[in-house]
């Protein structure tokens, strides 16, 4: 744990110079480790797509549980809600709405996608992660954050309060990256925008690094503190 305390005025605020363009997603399931497969199908649609500065492929992501039912090791369920996304410079946005209607091949799952729309990023003061994986790292928490910290400032953010937890593994070609969930909160809303524009470590490609905002802990950390 990271932890600095501070008070921040909690403003919510937008900003377009990178934008989420989402998709309607029809498919029933996919493979639970579908990053790279993922990458590949959009490669195909758009060869330059390694050329576009900061563009990140959000994962697709099921149900994790409910009514006691776990999410499977080897695939997940869809639902009829669920929509594939992709953060990209506003000046390219228009093109991925070329994906309307395409049908992606990952892997084994073909996946059809519609009803593109673009969503503009959120200034909040709290984000998450489901998967950071920095370069090099031998996986230990305090070094991680310590490593994310350094590379947050090489941003010229001042981080106060973070959180790590879960690791996730990501296969690509030769290699099997290790990422950790992340959230990091109390930021100012310059901060908040520039780590979703920007992201943190490598891979976002194959959908890590890429923050998304998310409700704030401080009542918990509150709670935590005085136990």
């Amino acid at each position: 744990m990271y932890w600095e305390e501070d008070n921040q005025e909690n403003l919510n605020k937008t900003d377009n110079t990178m934008v989420d363009v989402s998709l309607k997603v029809n498919c029933n399931k996919i493979s639970a480790d579908h990053a790279y497969d993922l990458f590949e199908a959009v490669q195909k649609k758009f060869p330059k797509i390694r050329d576009i500065e900061n563009l990140a492929i959000h994962s697709v992501h099921g149900a994790e549980s409910g009514a006691g039912w776990e999410r499977p090791e080897t695939e997940i369920y869809l639902s009829k809600r669920t929509r594939f996304c992709i953060r990209t410079p506003v000046e390219y946005s228009r093109e991925f709405y070329k994906l309307d209607g395409e049908i992606l091949k990952i892997g084994k799952y073909e996946m059809t996608l519609s009803k593109p729309s673009t969503k503009n990023l959120t200034i909040t003061d709290t984000l998450f992660c489901r998967s950071v994986v920095i370069e090099n790292n031998n996986n230990n928490e305090e070094e991680f954050l310590q490593d994310v910290h350094s590379s947050l400032k090489s941003m010229g953010v001042n981080v106060k309060k973070m959180l790590c937890g879960k690791e996730h593994f990501i296969k690509i070609p030769n290699k099997i990256l290790v990422g950790k969930t992340l959230l990091i909160t109390d930021l100012e809303k310059i901060d908040s925008i520039k780590i979703q524009q920007l992201g943190i470590g490598i891979g976002k490609l194959y959908g890590c690094g890429i923050f998304l905002p998310h409700k704030s802990i401080a009542p918990v950390a509150i709670s935590k503190s005085s136990e």
